[in-house]
């Protein structure tokens, strides 16, 4: 099933390209000539992208107070031309693949959206390097996207595996091996490294984000943050829904290694919950 897999990926067959949009937008925003009039220009001509992002640009998730954004141009200039194409690939992704068989669409992308946030809020926390903070957010926000892949090349089977696993003491990613000789994480970094426009260390990340955090010694990179994030989900009620969320659960020691105090956790955890109830009703689409 691995060759069968990942031939799939590699001839690509009807697996679903990137908006269209968010390639225009990827090319702009890498061309350190292009300005903010532009990158609202390409996004306005997307009518619902426009004003979905405006809604989310002004939540709480993102930094929106009481000086709300009233058109995409000024929700580029208070966010940035970098957080604004985070938040098209936020809204647009869910749309990219059809509706999946074995598991809630929303729920998936409410743990993706959740992992995105803390992702990008430890790396500020823990001062990483600029570049790996530039890509935080996305790695997130893409890290289960080899879920969805599997759920498209092959649905019947992948959703009896995740029938099987209701209850369980391993991970997915343990079981996608075993019954299919590949994870998820790989699936994701096929298919993202071979189809999508975006970076080689985002791609190392999303590989990487069932690793122990904490098997080199050095947890302040962007690998090991994605890492801890999605555990950090997984274990506060906002996991993917598909396996128990304490099947995996936060056991390395990475966060004294981040040197996080658990005050500042819960504060981190209580304001992601509280960006994500206020953001659903945009990521539904309403």
């Amino acid at each position: 099933m691995r060759d069968k897999l990942i031939s799939l990926i590699e001839t690509k067959g009807d697996l679903p390209p990137i908006p269209e949009v968010l390639i225009n937008l990827e090319n702009r925003v890498n061309d350190p000539d292009c300005d903010i009039l532009e990158i609202s220009g390409i996004i306005e001509t997307e009518p619902v992208l426009s004003g979905r992002l405006i809604q989310l640009s002004n939540s709480v998730l993102f930094g929106g107070g009481q000086e709300k954004s009233v058109d995409v141009e000024d929700s580029v200039m208070r966010l940035g031309i970098k957080m604004v194409l985070d938040l098209a690939y936020t809204i647009q992704l869910p749309g990219v693949f059809k509706k999946p068989k074995g598991f809630n669409q929303f729920d998936f992308w409410t743990h993706s959206l959740g992992v995105a946030y803390l992702t990008r809020s430890l790396a500020h926390i823990v001062k990483i390097s600029y570049e790996e903070i530039e890509f935080a957010y996305m790695c997130g926000l893409m890290h289960d996207v080899g879920i969805l892949v599997f759920d498209h090349l092959i649905p019947d089977q992948y959703t009896e595996l995740l029938e099987s696993i209701k209850s369980t003491d391993r991970t997915l990613a343990e079981h996608e091996a075993e019954a299919f000789g590949i994870t998820h994480a790989e699936l994701g970094k096929r298919f993202i490294e071979k189809w999508w426009p975006v970076s080689p260390d985002m791609v190392q990340a999303i590989f990487t984000h069932h690793d122990d955090t904490g098997k080199d010694g050095d947890v302040k990179h962007i690998a090991h943050l994605l890492t801890t994030a999605n555990l950090l989900a997984n274990q506060n009620g906002f996991g993917n829904g598909i396996v128990p969320e304490d099947a995996a659960p936060l056991e390395y020691g990475v966060l004294d290694k981040l040197d996080l105090d658990f005050e500042e956790l819960e504060i981190l955890i209580e304001n992601t919950k509280e960006g994500l109830e206020a953001a659903q009703s945009i990521l539904k689409g309403s």
